[in-house]
């Protein structure tokens, strides 16, 4: 489908009942975007943002199930996003949920649903299954310390009275709200993918007369920063491609295998390689059809590992590596080109997935990190190179400039943002080159 109101494509729809909750999406996501424009709509209140990540709709629904169907059912008619979340507050269910907590949903049932006597469960209304399984690519990009789990939701609220039978129909729920489920049905209707991601502000019948309790603009900011985090997650993954066809221990072996044949080392028992580096490199030689040279592969990485753990001043550069991988590929007959990734990978690989340096790909197997200046010195974080990067390429693209080294310089130059962003140089340096850099801000 498409367009509507100016918008022709939206990547992402966030979904928040209230102003409450919708306005720290709005606020973060204007760090990473154009200013949230208003989007005319029937019910509620819609916002797009046009950000390096494509465009997402921001859509404050109202409370309750009904006003929730209602706002995403117009959404998804209008437009056809990848994937949907919700975030907001919730009341804690589970006896050991906190105030505070961020919870996501690994499914979602109503909690006030009640229709056994025609034989269904207990959260499953007639016609529809006993509950709507959240994302798996959604619930895999999840920011650590998230718990997932049984989301309820209902139109009444769960309180001391009602709250022992909410726990013994659903033990393993975490929480209820009065929007979740509704949006899980309608996108499980529209076939699309979908994650409520909620802070629990309070709990469900507090014991012993306390009533333990989190602010409602504490409790959206919470969770608007977990989705928000969630929602560059999944595009980032969803960008990254191939890449991730190599894990990190398969990684560990390339450069292992790289740094015993630059320096000609004897073969040595593989008795000491670890379990998780053999496997890795097995598997990876086995998708190759190049099984057979395992043993001699093992042999040499053994070698390697002594050899580094006898001298601590041994190193790697990424050139050394790329004439050994780039040899090894050759005398395997392996292709590696445009679309056929083998391994093993190429130094640019291995610099995207060890945080963007070359030195830290090197310590990972024990190798001394090179010399020189410090990474871009110590004044800006590696978050603040990636938001340099992303705000540059949303005016870029407002102004219809191309995303390049020498139109960073300028842009630093015209918005005054010379010292409070890094320098191209040292974008450069941090990243190995400017494509490089493009490549891990998407941009």
């Amino acid at each position: 489908m498409g367009g509507g109101d100016g918008v022709t494509r939206i990547r992402a729809i966030v979904l928040a009942a209230q102003d409450e909750e919708a306005r720290p999406v709005l606020h973060l996501l204007a760090h990473a975007a154009t200013k949230p424009a208003k989007l005319s709509c029937p019910t509620g209140a819609g916002w797009t943002a046009a950000s390096t990540h494509g465009n997402i709709l921001v859509l404050r629904t109202g409370i309750g199930l009904t006003a929730t169907a209602s706002a995403l059912g117009w959404a998804l008619a209008h437009f056809s996003p990848r994937f949907v979340l919700s975030t907001g507050s919730a009341g804690g269910l589970a006896t050991d949920i906190g105030v505070g907590d961020v919870v996501i949903g690994s499914s979602y049932a109503y909690g006030s649903a009640d229709a056994t006597t025609f034989g269904y469960v207990r959260g499953q209304i007639p016609g529809q299954p006993p509950s709507f399984a959240g994302s798996p690519p959604l619930l895999e990009a999840v920011p650590p310390g998230v718990r997932q789990g049984l989301m309820l939701s209902g139109d009444s609220f769960v309180t001391a009275a009602n709250v022992g039978d909410m726990r013994q129909a659903f033990p393993e729920a975490l929480s209820t709200d009065m929007e979740s489920a509704a949006a899980a049905q309608v996108c499980a209707t529209w076939d699309i993918p979908f994650a409520s991601i909620r802070c629990i502000s309070d709990l469900c019948g507090p014991q012993a007369g306390q009533d333990y309790h989190l602010g409602l603009n504490d409790a959206a900011q919470r969770s608007a920063e977990t989705a928000i985090n969630l929602l560059y997650a999944v595009s980032e993954n969803a960008r990254s491609g191939p890449a991730q066809r190599f894990s990190e221990e398969s990684l560990r072996a390339a450069l292992l295998l790289a740094f015993a044949r630059v320096r000609k080392l004897p073969p040595e028992s593989i008795n000491g390689v670890p379990a998780k580096i053999r496997a890795a490199l097995e598997q990876q030689l086995e998708a190759d059809g190049h099984l057979d040279i395992a043993p001699t592969a093992l042999a040499a990485i053994a070698a390697a590992q002594k050899a580094i753990a006898q001298d601590n001043t041994l190193t790697l550069t990424a050139k050394q590596y790329d004439t050994q991988r780039a040899a090894l590929v050759g005398e395997l007959g392996l292709d590696s080109g445009r679309g056929h990734l083998s391994w093993p990978p190429t130094s640019q690989t291995i610099i995207k997935r060890f945080n963007g340096y070359w030195n830290d790909a090197l310590e990972q197997v024990g190798l001394r990190a090179q010399s020189g200046r410090k990474r871009g010195g110590l004044k800006f974080s590696d978050r603040d190179y990636i938001n340099a990067l992303r705000a540059f390429a949303t005016w870029s693209a407002k102004h219809g400039s191309s995303p390049s080294y020498k139109t960073y310089q300028e842009w630093l130059e015209k918005t005054g943002r010379r010292g409070v962003f890094p320098s191209g140089a040292a974008i450069r340096q941090r990243f190995g080159s400017w494509r490089a850099a493009a490549s891990a801000a998407q941009i």
